[in-house]
């Protein structure tokens, strides 16, 4: 979030945040493609923002470009851990 300020701290990010968390019903997108359920955490941009294209509205906050995920797959998505978690059971 704190990579383009000008854009998470605007009223238009609040409002299409929360549409796009009520639109996934509180839930995890990616999870729930893969059969699973758990709660979604972060709102992700599919295209991802940068400094080049984050004043384009259809890629800082057009919904469709939008979708809600858990902690898990948003760091999996961004390269942050290998998700070698999913094949562990829990003890």
């Amino acid at each position: 979030m704190a990579r383009h300020p000008e854009i998470y701290a605007s009223p238009e990010w609040r409002k299409v945040r929360q549409f796009v968390i009520r639109r996934a019903n509180g839930l995890c997108e990616q999870c729930l493609r893969e059969g699973r359920t758990e709660a979604g955490k972060e709102v992700d941009h599919i295209i991802e923002l940068t400094d080049t294209n984050k004043h384009d509205w259809n890629i800082a906050y057009n919904p469709d470009n939008l979708q809600f995920l858990c902690s898990m797959c948003h760091n999996i998505k961004h390269g942050r851990c290998s998700g070698l978690h999913r094949f562990m059971n829990p003890v």
